[in-house]
């Protein structure tokens, strides 16, 4: 497959020059600026540039991702299906139990006891939960010595990878400046930022992360990810698998990976806040994890929905502090999976093949992955230092609705093709890392009746499930502490405002908001059911609720035209917005006796619009 080495560059500075290298090592002159590589592969599209600050050119370019084989797979007959059965087994019980008679008299002692079992796994939460909890704290006052733990002669440096599509390019900044200000993020922390080729302003959003950071890591690098490879979806998968190959091979090239370096790879999301001693706690765990382990152990730290979640309706924040409760509950002690940020070193990472770009959820299914690529099983290992994420969003309540339940759509469709991936690879597993999935995966409730073997009646039946009523309101009530309890441990002194009576609110409707998160997950096996591998994809979640973002105030119109932002579309409608992200006009409403507006741009173009608001 031939293969055509091209460059493009962004101006900077004086006319210096340096030699470019094309395949065939012909040398030509361009401007001195951080070089770039886009090769183009042979019967498909162009892959991505690289760009970084400026540094020797390496004898010759970067190898160039140009996808996976694209393996054949039933987009209708997957596992997932054995999921959509049992939910519709447990639904329908209520007409089949009554025609099964030794069933039917034991049921209300059948769902006593699943209920039972189930508030056992709530106390092993919360006694996990207070367990991460006091070690949170304590090690906040912690003093990390790394030179008395590396005596191996090594260093230990870091790669950082985060993607963004359509996300603020605020949020990116957030998180890099929170990777940046770690200890020594000059020396050994690498960074690069995957963006797709179609993410809006993506060269001007590349110009803007060089000049912040390319003097604040070691290396930093931004890639474009084509799409359309072989063998991908869209998503974050795909885009964080073509920039992650594509910055380790960089590192090679350049020497920063080498022979004496030991290099840990991370990976977040666009809207994670770091905690401010992230990859020092990480590298004194992994110099204290016995050298036989550290190739398949994945380091998770406890994350926190916590970013501006006071301002959260209740659906969202309930779900986000449940979602930090189970992760410290159930996913890092009990080693299921990890959850959006990770760390491992890089030859697990290479061993079990960067990202599988043909899934969406590549923390759920990273354990399942390295675990196959190293025949034994994996480890979670907590790091004791609280990082932050921000929950899903939206700019009206009921944005912020579409978007809650529009994300537990996205989670459980990827839970149902992990189900699948683990299914079909669950023969290259160990045994008991198998029977541990298994069993996990398959824990559902159902039941009713009004007869029983030892419960007399009915209403006893009753009386039972409103104390196990009360005792799950006992455990929201533990989910809503630890949160506070957590809060001094998390970075650049972030705090959940919600006052008390609000908190009450929300712990009242802590249950109709479970309920309904599980009405959305049966919606959602019931659509990947029907529709199949077409959904599998992975949308990206509105963060604009996460900006602060000024006021807008509504003009009051004058004789004089004022300097306005445009509301509704060309049209003068409420459609689609235009594409730009602002454009400046000259607006006024004199002489329109529609009550409109009429604008005209810098380039002399007179749009009608409905409303206008001062910028």
């Amino acid at each position: 497959m031939s293969q055509k080495i091209q460059s493009s560059q962004i101006q900077r500075g004086a006319a210096d020059r340096i030699s470019i290298f094309t395949i065939n090592m012909e040398p030509t002159t361009l401007p001195k600026i951080p070089p770039s590589y886009e090769g183009v592969i042979s019967g498909s599209v162009p892959s991505s540039p690289i760009r970084h600050q400026s540094f020797s050119i390496p004898s010759s370019p970067p190898p160039t991702y140009s996808g996976r084989e694209a393996k054949p797979y039933h987009t209708h007959l997957r596992w997932n299906l054995l999921f959509t059965f049992l939910i519709l087994l447990f639904i329908s019980s209520a007409f089949w139990i009554p025609f099964i008679p030794k069933v039917q008299k034991a049921s209300m002692e059948i769902v006593v006891i699943i209920i039972g079992i189930l508030h056992i796994l709530w106390f092993m939460a919360v006694f996990n939960n207070f367990r991460y909890l006091w070690r949170l704290r304590r090690y906040k006052h912690h003093q990390i010595d790394l030179q008395k733990l590396n005596n191996s002669g090594k260093t230990v440096k870091h790669l950082v990878g985060i993607t963004l599509y359509k996300e603020p390019i605020e949020l990116m900044i957030n998180t890099l400046d929170s990777i940046a200000n770690q200890a020594d993020a000059k020396k050994k922390i690498c960074a690069f930022v995957g963006m797709e080729q179609k993410t809006p302003d993506k060269e001007e959003k590349a110009r803007k992360f060089h000049e912040l950071y390319d003097s604040k890591f070691e290396r930093f690098i931004v890639t474009f990810h084509p799409p359309g490879l072989p063998g991908e979806i869209p998503g974050k998968c795909s885009n964080l698998n073509f920039a992650a190959r594509m910055a380790v091979a960089e590192l090679r090239m350049d020497n920063i990976l080498n022979s004496n370096v030991e290099l840990l790879v991370t990976t977040g999301d666009c809207d994670t806040i770091f905690g401010d001693r992230y990859f020092d706690a990480l590298e004194e765990d992994y110099w204290k994890t016995a050298p036989t382990q550290r190739g398949r152990t994945v380091w998770q730290s406890p994350l926190f929905y916590a970013i501006n979640l006071h301002k959260s309706p209740f659906f969202v924040r309930a779900t986000g502090l449940m979602r930090s409760f189970f992760m410290m509950g159930y996913l890092i002690p009990w080693n299921i999976n990890t959850m959006s940020v990770f760390s491992l070193t890089l030859k697990l990472f290479e061993d079990g093949e960067y990202v599988h770009p043909g899934y969406q959820m590549e923390d759920i299914i990273a354990l399942i992955r390295w675990t196959c690529a190293v025949r034994q099983r994996c480890i979670i290992r907590m790091i004791p230092v609280a990082t932050l994420s921000g929950p899903t969003s939206g700019q009206t309540y009921m944005e912020e609705l579409y978007e809650w339940a529009r994300q537990i759509r996205r989670w459980t469709i990827g839970a149902a093709e992990v189900f699948h991936y683990f299914a079909i690879k669950s023969t290259r597993l160990p045994m008991s890392v198998a029977i541990v999935w298994a069993t996990t995966g398959m824990l559902n409730v159902a039941g009713h009746s009004t007869k029983g073997v030892f419960i007399p009646s009915s209403s006893v039946f009753t009386y039972i499930n409103l104390g196990m009523l009360a005792l799950q309101y006992f455990w929201f009530f533990c989910v809503f502490l630890i949160n506070k309890l957590v809060e001094p441990v998390f970075p650049q002194n972030q705090k959940d405002k919600t006052g008390l009576f609000r908190n009450i609110l929300h712990w009242l409707l802590a249950w109709p908001t479970i309920t309904a998160y599980c009405c959305i997950e049966i919606f959602a096996f019931l659509e990947v059911t029907v529709r199949g591998k077409e959904v599998c994809n992975h949308g990206a979640s509105k963060k604009e609720g996460l900006v602060s973002k000024p006021n807008k105030v509504a003009p009051i119109m004058q004789d004089k035209p004022k300097i306005m932002e445009i509301s509704g579309n060309e049209n003068g409608g409420f459609g689609p917005p235009f594409s730009s992200t602002e454009r400046e006009f000259t607006c006024s409403n004199l002489g329109d006796p529609t009550g409109g507006y009429t604008c005209i741009d810098n380039s002399g173009v007179v749009t009608p619009v409905t409303s206008v608001a001062c910028s």
